[in-house]
């Protein structure tokens, strides 16, 4: 009897595959066995398999599916002396079987056994062969909800180290070539892991093919500094350059014999990392910002780490403060500063335990010593940060799921969060809105951007520009690229080309700098409802309304539209105009760039084909 999850989720019985029902069902089973021996809430069950468009009458569904699952298991396993069941108790549900049936558990023992102490190459090598083996795709193959991916993910990094374990014993055993197909297919799911790129890189070398190994380098260094705006590791260089000399290169060396295990893990040598991007030299305004900031992160605490949350819409300038924030007051952390763009408005958000991995090497911890397990990765991750005088900044939250891992457990280390609004407020932060810039101050970027004798030559049209961009900063750097790319256009020439409502965000990009491709971002993550209630908002004769006006348009209830509404409110696409006052319901608007991207969602719709 086997419980698989390495791949599509199954259960089989000798050589027969057992039918455990449709998706759902078999996301169910999933949900439970990703962690088989702790039991999953039923909120939780639902918030894995469903996330947060969860169907009508969600608990019967789950009990209907719990219960098709508990006869498929007596059906194929009555005979054996513990037939697989689903049980529950008060802390949730859990799965009865073996834990030896779940190919899971058996990875992760083999792992275990492969990674002790003195074993030798031959032996190890075997033994993470056949971990490796249990592999037969992507883990939890049929679940689509957020949850599954981080969980995917989560385990995909953790195949990832027993693969480069693998292939240290291989190259130790002087065996290079065989490992180069795994190590390659392995890339290009995870195109910005270094471990692997290391291992290839290592391999192609012993190989004699150094002008692959080089190649491999400059692709990982170019889309790491794209991605994430940093370097490559310290060991990714090292091995560069002893790949450019021409030297030898000494594989990864096997765990050493120790006379007793320590009983706990032992922290990392002490360094200062510093891993801020670069400050912008043009940064303007948000003063009382910055000091609400300021004065929260370097306020003492007894025992929680002080905590910001800058919360915003996208282009709204949070990295900016962030990083701003980190350089300006660099002495309140003489420990270092701590930086991880968690690429949660993208769609594929960072994963948390590759990102606890990425700040223990930061911090000084051998990767040797980064554990495979995450349990065991996030307590070194704690205790590396304990006691320590950090900022530790996550950069563009997704949830709070994928902040909470990497939150330190005391209260030397300082947290700033930059977030477009879907979390909740970890560790009691002091939450920090950032609107528009002022008028004044959007002005004044422009000017630092395209020269104050550009902007004094035509004040009215550098005023006009302002205004089309809404304080939006990310839109303003966009306008200001664009004029510098074209300095024989006038201000007065681009702010009419602004002017024409419906086709201002196509003005407001250059290369990178996009307010569309930002906005999109935020609109792929809304509800069916919400992205609907958007485009046909637009139709809207004017920029302020409530609930009831808006119910003709979208042909729906009241209570749906106001659903719709506050969610467009959270994704910053409205903003409330007049709150909740006298029985009379809450007022919005849709103006600005917003309606103009509003308004290309509508006509885009209008002009798709039928079928």
């Amino acid at each position: 009897m086997e419980l698989r999850i390495l791949g599509s989720i199954e259960l089989w019985t000798g050589s027969s595959l057992a039918d455990i029902g449709p998706a759902r069902q078999r996301g169910i089973l999933g949900a439970l066995l990703v962690d088989p021996e702790r039991p999953v809430p039923l909120e939780s069950l639902v918030d894995r398999v469903w996330g947060d468009r969860p169907p009508t009458g969600v608990r019967n569904v789950v009990h209907t599916y719990v219960t098709r699952l508990r006869r498929a298991f007596a059906r194929v396993s009555a005979e054996l002396p513990e037939p697989i069941n689903v049980v529950r108790s008060p802390a949730g549900y859990v799965v009865a079987t073996d834990l030896g049936a779940i190919d899971l558990v058996r990875f992760r023992r083999l792992l275990k056994s492969a990674q002790q102490d003195g074993l030798g190459d031959q032996e190890r090598s075997t033994l993470l062969q056949q971990a490796l083996h249990l592999w037969r795709g992507d883990a939890l193959g049929g679940m689509h909800s957020d949850w599954a991916a981080r969980a995917r993910e989560t385990l995909r990094q953790l195949h990832h180290e027993a693969l480069s374990q693998w292939a240290d014993a291989e190259i130790r055993l002087e065996r290079p070539g065989t490992v180069l197909p795994d190590l390659r297919a392995a890339l290009l799911t995870d195109p910005l892991s270094e471990q692997i790129c290391e291992r290839l890189m290592l391999a192609l070398y012993m190989e004699g093919r150094s002008v692959d190994a080089l190649e491999y380098y400059q692709s990982m260094r170019q889309l790491i500094a794209k991605e994430l705006g940093t370097d490559p590791s310290r060991r990714l260089q090292q091995l560069y350059g002893t790949i450019l000399r021409g030297k030898a290169a000494d594989p990864a060396p096997a765990p050493a014999r120790s006379a007793a295990p320590p009983e706990t893990p032992v922290p990392p040598p002490a360094v200062v990392p510093m891993m801020l991007p670069l400050d912008l030299p043009d940064f303007t305004g948000r003063e009382r910002e910055l000091d609400v900031v300021q004065r929260t992160l370097t306020r003492p605490t007894a025992s929680q780490p002080p905590a910001v949350l800058l919360v915003g819409g996208g282009g709204a300038g949070k990295t900016a403060l962030a990083v701003r924030v980190g350089h300006r007051h660099r002495s309140a952390f003489p420990d270092g500063q701590l930086y991880a763009a968690l690429r949660g408005s993208g769609p594929r958000p960072a994963d948390p335990h590759a990102v606890q991995g990425r700040l223990l090497r930061a911090l000084g911890t051998g990767p040797d010593r980064i554990p495979a397990d995450p349990d065991e990765r996030a307590e070194v991750y704690r205790l590396a940060l304990a006691g320590r005088q950090l900022l530790l900044t996550l950069d563009d939250a997704a949830d709070d799921e994928q902040v909470q891992p990497l939150l330190p457990g005391s209260g030397e280390t300082a947290v700033l969060i930059t977030s477009r609004g879907r979390l909740s407020t970890p560790l009691g932060a002091r939450v920090v809105p950032l609107a528009g810039l002022p008028h004044g101050h959007s002005v004044r970027l422009l000017a630092q951007m395209l020269g104050t004798e550009r902007v004094n030559r035509e004040p009215a049209a550098a005023a006009a520009i302002a205004r089309y961009c809404a304080g939006l900063p990310l839109a303003l750097r966009a306008a200001a690229v664009r004029l510098n790319t074209r300095p024989h256009w006038s201000l007065h020439r681009f702010a009419e080309r602004l002017s024409d409502e419906y086709r201002r965000l196509d003005e407001l990009a250059h290369s990178s700098l996009s307010v569309h491709a930002s906005f999109t971002a935020s609109y792929n993550a809304l509800p069916d409802d919400a992205r609907e209630a958007l485009r046909c908002l637009a139709d809207l004769a004017v920029p302020e309304f409530d609930a009831h006006l808006a119910c003709p348009v979208l042909g729906k209830d009241f209570a749906t539209v106001e659903d719709a509404c506050e969610q467009l409110v959270e994704a910053h696409f409205l903003t409330v105009a007049e709150s909740e006052v006298a029985g009379l319901p809450t007022r919005y608007r849709l103006d600005g760039l917003q309606r103009s991207f509003a308004y290309g969602l509508r006509t885009a719709a209008a002009v798709q084909p039928s079928v």
